[in-house]
Order: structure tokens, then sequence, then C-alpha cells
């Protein structure tokens, strides 16, 4: 199965954004144990990076690097 995560998805999980935090921490899971396959959308990375600017920027990039490791990053074509 392929998901493709919300920006949402990503933000609850990692500003751990009740009530929404303990089930996207359950879709990042299927992710990392290759239950599911996720990816996200290229301009989501952007709009992270936008929306997370109050955090500190080396956390920033870390959390950013660990979220395209682990999800596949795919263009926004009708394919």
């Amino acid at each position: 199965m392929v998901l493709l995560i919300d920006t949402n998805i990503i933000l609850d999980y990692l500003l751990k954004r009740e009530p929404f935090y303990d089930d996207s921490k359950r879709i990042l899971a299927l992710c990392s144990q290759n239950d599911v396959s996720g990816c996200i959308a290229l301009p989501t990375v952007t709009n992270l990076w936008y929306i997370l600017r109050k955090v500190p920027e080396h956390t920033r990039r870390v959390a950013l690097k660990s979220i395209c490791e682990l999800l596949e990053v795919v263009g926004t074509t009708h394919e």
C-alpha cells in the first residue's frame, strides 16, 4: 500500500500536536517498518521549511532530512 502523507500529518508528528500526535506517530511507524510505502509531495518539503521557520535551523534541517529519508519525495505530475 502507498500512502501520500499530508503536511499536517508531518506537523502533528514533529510538533507533537494533540489530539493527532499518536495517529501521526503510528502512520510514520508503519512507513519506517516498511509495512506501507509513504511518500510526500515535493511542495510539502518547502512548506514544512517555511511553517517551521521559528524552530532553530539546525533542528529543522535534521527533522526534514529524517522525513525525506523515511518517505519518498514525489513530484506533482499526473503520474
